[in-house]
Order: C-alpha cells, then sequence, then structure tokens
C-alpha cells in the first residue's frame, strides 16, 4: 500500500488506496532552512501526530533541525484526493527558507513503459517535448523550458526539478493526474528525480520551489507566519493521455477558467503588418501611420470577413505614452464611429507599460540595485533604449489607468496588455511594494489594472500578456492564474505564443504543436494575430490558428519589411494569398461558433474536432503537414459526435458510418488543411 508516516490511515481513503500502485515507497520530506546565518536541513519529522476525520486526514509534527512547524491536510471528495500543506515559524526570529521538497515517491525500476508527461505544455512554447520516459528520467535527460532577458536584473533561478501545472504519471493503460493549484500565488507542481539507497526515485506530487524561487511567500517566513502552499489534486485515469488532459481541463473549468457561454471574439485586423512598424520615430508615422492609412486597412478588413480592426504599434504620440496622436488620426470617438458606419467594424488597440521616449517621471521608474537606467545592459539586446515605469507606484498607476480610459470608453472593444513584463527588482521605496519588489507585485499590479479596465469598460475584450516571461518559450505565470469573468479573475484571453512571425517553420517543426496541447488542457481563449504573407496558398497557418485560438486576428495583404522578423518570406502572388484568404474567411464565418465556444476534441496531433452542446456532428480540422499529397484516413467514435443512430451529412471527406465510429477519408496536398463539417456544421 501507499507507505507514508500516516499510510495505514490515508490507505482508508478510497482514492488514496486507488492511488498505491503509483508511489509504492515513504512519502518524501526535505526541508532547507537558514536560522542564524547557519544552512539546516530536515529530512523527517519529530512528534507527528494525526487526526482522522469523515472528510480526510490531518497530520501534523515539527521538522526537528529548524523548528519549523509543518501541516498536511489530506482531503477526499468523491473525483480526487487533494493535498494542502503550509509551514509556520514558530520562532520570535525570521527563518529564511532556501528549498522544500516533499511528495510522493516512486521506485522507478521495473517501470520500462511508464512516462511522466506535462500539462498542459506536452510540447512546451520553444518546441521542447516534455513527455519522459522512465529511462529518461534516470538518464537525467529531462528540462525546463524558460525565457531570459538580459536587458533586465533577473533574481536567481531554483531549476532543480521539472515544472508543470500538472502532470500524467502512468503506464499505457492507467495513471494519475497530478494538479497543483493555485490562484493566489504562482506555484508549480514539481517533479525530480532522487536517489534512495541506489535506487532511482521519482518524487512527485507535495510542493518544491521552482522558477524565481515560487511561491516566494514561502522563503522568508517572519516570527509566527504561516505560509499555505497551494492545492495538489490526484486524480485517477484510465486510456490515453487526452483523456488524463480532459481531466486537468474540466478541473480549471470548474474553478472558472474559461470562457462565457455567450463568447463570441471578433475576426481582427491587424494594421501593423502592411502599415509597418516604426518605432516611435514622429516622421515615418507622420508618413506611413496616419487616418487615410487605417482607412485603407478598414476595407482590406471588410473585403476579408473581418469584425474588428486592431491598432498594433503607432497609434500613440510614442509608444507607451498611451496618449492618442489625434494630429495623424483624428479622435478616438470619430474614428469609432467611422469603421462602425462605412466599414461595419469595432475598433481595438493594444496598451503597453515600456515607453520607448523619455516621458514619465523618473519618480515612477523602476529603481534598481545599479540605479534608474542601465542603458548599456539594454541596448545591445533591443537595439535601442527604452525608458521603464513601476506599475507598483501608486502615482503611475493612477495616471496610466487614467489615459487608457481615456480611450477606451469611447467604443473600444478589444484591448491588449502587451509589453507589461516585470523589469526585475525595483528597491524604490516609494512605491508602495516590498523593497526589493518582486515578480508577484508586478503581476498583481498588471491584473489589477487589467481588471479595472474591464470593470468601466464592460463591453470590452481583454488578453493580457504573462507579465514575467511575455512572448515565448515558457511562461511565468500558470495559464489560469487570474483568468476569468470578474469575480473570479482580471482578464479574459491569454497570448497564442508568438507564433506570428515564421508560422510554416513553427508547424513543420512541431513547435506550434504547443497550441494542440494547449486546446487539450484547457478552454480559455488564446488570442493571435498572424500575416497572410508568412503562410501559404492553402492556409495551412490560417486554419491551425483558427483551429487552436479561439480569437484570431490577420492581416499583411502586402508586407511591410519593416514586420519580417522571420527573414526573408517565400514568393507569393498577393493579389492570390489575399483571394485565399478571403475565401476562407467565409467558410470561417460560416463556422465560427464551433471554433469559438465548440468543445476541442484531440483526435490526434493534426486532427482537431469541435462540437457544440445540443448539436449533432461538429467540425474537424486536418492537416497534411509533409511536402507530399496524401490521403489520410481515421476514426472519430460516434459518442463525440452527438449522432445516437443517425447517418449524419459529412461535407469535405468521405465517410462510411460504422457501429461506434466513423471512418474519414480525405485527400490533402502538401502543406494543406482539410475542413470536413458533419452533422449540423454540414448545412450552413
Amino acid at each position: 500500500m501507499l507507505r507514508l508516516s500516516i499510510d495505514e490511515k490515508l490507505s482508508r481513503l478510497t482514492l488514496a488506496n486507488q492511488l498505491k500502485a503509483f508511489s509504492e515507497l515513504p512519502y518524501h520530506y526535505a526541508l532547507s532552512t537558514t536560522l542564524n546565518g547557519q544552512q539546516v536541513i530536515d529530512t523527517h519529522l519529530s512528534d507527528p501526530n494525526s487526526v482522522v476525520n469523515e472528510a480526510g486526514i490531518e497530520y501534523n509534527g515539527t521538522f526537528a533541525a529548524s523548528g519549523i512547524i509543518f501541516k498536511q491536510q489530506f482531503i477526499e471528495d468523491g473525483n480526487g484526493l487533494s493535498e494542502t500543506i503550509s509551514l509556520t515559524n514558530p520562532h520570535n526570529y525570521p527563518v529564511q527558507v532556501g528549498q522544500v521538497h516533499f511528495g510522493f515517491s516512486a521506485d522507478l525500476q521495473d517501470k520500462s513503459s511508464w512516462r511522466l508527461r506535462a500539462i498542459p505544455f506536452l510540447v512546451q512554447l520553444d518546441g521542447i517535448v516534455h513527455d519522459y520516459s522512465v529511462t529518461q528520467l534516470i538518464a537525467g535527460e529531462t528540462k525546463n523550458s524558460f525565457y531570459r532577458d538580459a536587458s533586465r536584473e533577473e533574481p536567481d533561478r531554483i531549476e532543480d526539478g521539472l515544472r508543470s501545472e500538472a502532470w500524467a504519471w502512468g503506464d499505457v493503460n492507467n495513471g494519475i493526474v497530478i494538479i497543483k493549484y493555485n490562484n493566489e500565488a504562482i506555484e508549480y507542481s514539481v517533479a525530480r528525480v532522487g536517489e534512495v539507497a541506489g535506487q532511482s526515485i521519482l518524487h512527485f506530487g507535495g510542493v518544491g520551489l521552482s522558477m524565481y524561487s515560487e511561491p516566494l511567500g514561502t522563503r522568508h517566513l517572519q516570527p509566527g507566519e504561516t505560509f499555505t502552499f497551494g492545492t495538489t489534486t490526484y486524480m485517477p485515469y484510465e486510456g490515453s493521455i487526452q483523456t488524463a488532459y480532459g481531466i486537468y481541463r474540466t478541473f480549471i473549468e470548474q474553478r472558472g477558467h474559461t470562457f462565457p457561454k455567450d463568447y463570441n471574439p471578433p475576426v481582427n485586423w491587424n494594421v501593423l503588418y502592411d502599415i509597418g512598424w516604426h518605432h516611435s520615430d514622429s516622421e515615418k508615422l507622420k508618413q506611413n501611420y496616419h487616418k487615410e492609412a487605417l482607412l485603407l486597412e478598414a476595407q482590406k478588413a471588410k473585403d476579408c470577413s473581418c469584425e474588428l480592426l486592431y491598432l498594433d504599434p503607432g497609434w500613440e504620440i510614442a509608444e507607451g505614452h498611451t496618449l492618442w496622436d489625434e494630429s495623424r488620426l483624428g479622435t478616438v470617438s470619430e474614428l469609432v464611429q467611422t469603421l462602425k458606419t462605412d466599414y461595419g467594424l469595432n475598433l481595438g488597440y493594444r496598451t503597453i507599460l515600456r515607453s520607448y521616449r523619455k516621458h514619465w517621471d523618473e519618480a515612477y521608474s523602476v529603481q534598481h540595485s545599479y540605479g534608474l537606467m542601465k542603458p548599456e545592459t539594454m541596448e545591445p539586446v533591443w537595439g535601442y533604449h527604452f525608458w521603464e515605469p513601476c506599475l507598483c507606484s501608486p502615482e503611475f498607476f493612477a495616471e496610466k489607468l487614467r489615459r487608457i480610459l481615456a480611450i477606451s470608453k469611447q467604443g473600444i472593444r478589444f484591448m491588449m496588455f502587451d509589453e507589461m513584463d516585470w523589469r526585475g527588482p525595483c528597491y524604490d521605496p516609494n512605491h508602495g511594494h516590498a523593497v526589493p519588489s518582486t515578480a508577484l507585485d508586478h503581476i498583481e499590479a498588471v491584473y489589477r489594472l487589467a481588471a479595472e479596465v474591464r470593470r468601466q469598460c464592460p463591453d470590452l475584450l481583454t488578453e493580457v500578456h504573462d507579465a514575467v516571461w511575455p512572448w515565448s518559450n515558457s511562461l511565468y505565470a500558470p495559464t489560469y492564474f487570474r483568468q476569468g469573468a470578474e469575480g473570479i479573475g482580471a482578464y479574459d484571453e491569454n497570448w497564442g505564443f508568438e507564433y506570428m512571425w515564421n508560422c510554416i517553420e513553427d508547424l513543420q517543426t512541431g513547435k506550434a504543436l504547443a497550441l494542440y496541447y494547449y486546446n487539450l488542457g484547457s478552454s480559455i481563449p488564446l488570442y493571435l494575430h498572424i500575416t497572410m504573407a508568412a503562410d501559404n496558398d492553402a492556409c495551412v497557418f490560417f486554419w491551425w490558428t483558427a483551429s487552436t485560438v479561439r480569437h484570431m486576428g490577420i492581416g499583411g495583404k502586402f508586407s511591410h519589411p519593416s514586420v519580417e522578423f522571420a527573414g526573408a518570406l517565400a514568393a507569393y502572388d498577393r493579389e492570390t494569398r489575399f483571394q485565399s484568404y478571403s475565401d476562407h474567411m467565409k467558410l470561417y464565418q460560416l463556422i465560427k461558433p464551433y471554433m469559438v465556444r465548440g468543445i476541442f476534441h484531440g483526435i490526434a496531433e493534426h486532427i482537431h474536432l469541435h462540437t457544440l452542446e445540443e448539436h449533432q456532428g461538429g467540425v474537424i480540422n486536418i492537416f497534411n503537414l509533409t511536402e507530399e499529397d496524401q490521403e489520410l484516413v481515421f476514426t472519430v467514435p460516434l459518442e463525440l459526435l452527438n449522432s445516437g443512430d443517425a447517418v449524419l451529412e459529412v461535407v469535405g471527406a468521405e465517410a462510411v458510418w460504422n457501429a461506434k465510429e466513423v471512418e474519414f477519408r480525405i485527400q490533402l496536398g502538401a502543406m494543406s488543411p482539410g475542413v470536413i463539417r458533419i452533422g449540423d456544421s454540414a448545412c450552413l
């Protein structure tokens, strides 16, 4: 059975007894602290005691060397076994915590078919696959993904274990999903391989620190202070990895991290791709980014069945000032009215935190340990200098909010909170944060800003980039963190991970599979805009985005050289590509409810089914990502199609209906998508 210090009592819980096959060794305790300048390592509890009640078990004790009080609670709710752990400093002096390793333990011997798989990013944003065999675990062939910005001061990272929002651990037939949930502090589920008596052991669940020592609140325990970690939930499953992912998606949906029932985001047209990025150069902006240019973009948007004109960099007097440039664009209200009346479009824009011209009072700036600014550090990385306001400053926060609202209250329907990345610890004691400030201080300020904008502009749809690692490689905050409706979260949508520059390569290398796995494990909407100039005439990335991103934007009929960051684009006929996108957009608009509000089913990495409640059938997106034409054959279980005994109409593929499944057959050209409509969607 599951051997813990409380194993006999824990095993009385039904679910705990089911989990015994996945952890046959004693629970692991390791706590590193510094007391009065001396490092102390604790590996066992003195005088442990436990209390058993109808809900579960509470286990208490004191770490012998440090005196830290430990409390652990297991509760069974019928679907899972939850574990909550807290640490208390009983001393009259502060205690610094170096690392915490608590968790179940599994002997890795004789488990050759077992795997440890990350949820929701089995494929991480940088393309690294976090699907580990026992052989890889024992050999140390594992790696965390992370984002680094050499232009800022960054704390040391803790990376002595693998981190993920959740894990699936088991063999090919069954396993457990291990979920860490903390919507108050940044915390991940840490899994690590250790060695006991020459045997390789996997420690999982429990708690462990990662990244910038998160959750940071436990690092410095003041006298009498208690820190409670996020809850870990253990849920058994049978079947495929899709089943495990579905368990996690349901778990976070039940906590409000999803989209509303009436969710219907507009398809954006991003003016950036054709007008260009002119980096606050007033003369270039005057020549290229003016009202007449925006109205030309609006016509393209209308011709391509888009619903909103989205303004990326260029609408401000200078980037980061949050001041609408009326000299070039007229007033916000005039533009909103013209777009609505003449083109049937709404208006959206992005706001950023940093400033690319000196503008804000230096009292608002991030005060680094080396002073306010260090241009020689920033400029080699970015190629230019920028100023770094501290959003925790109450005065700056209030003025930033005032400027955003002055624009957004005039009928804006979509906002992106971009370039809000943490610029490192701030040492200014006048900003209302701890000194030095933490990543969580900044994250909470960003979400307060987004939440207040959304509260005062209830018709506004908001997307917020990760506030620490905002663009690529990996996220800092969990995907669900503070997302959801008012009262649950601060914003609506996550960013689509920067797959907007080199999209064909991202598909071919498998990097864009991160979008597929995200959808398996989350219904939180993503927003991503793409340029047709980097796609192909078959619109393969258009449909990949449509299938994996609930809110999408397009643009780039002509493609301005200033935004071709991926290098030279393949030659293409601009009118042909635009017409192709326009045609595909007409089909997309027909099936849009399936794309934006549907349930995502991963039939395979390149075969995605979207279904709507109370509708028969669904929409299948299928992709041939090879350089040769292919005939693809696959099956879909009838239970996913809500078809009952009926044989439904199918458009886009040949279909054979069997007792329990439907076999589909489709011919696809090289690097091409297919769209198959079944049942109700075939009648549109």
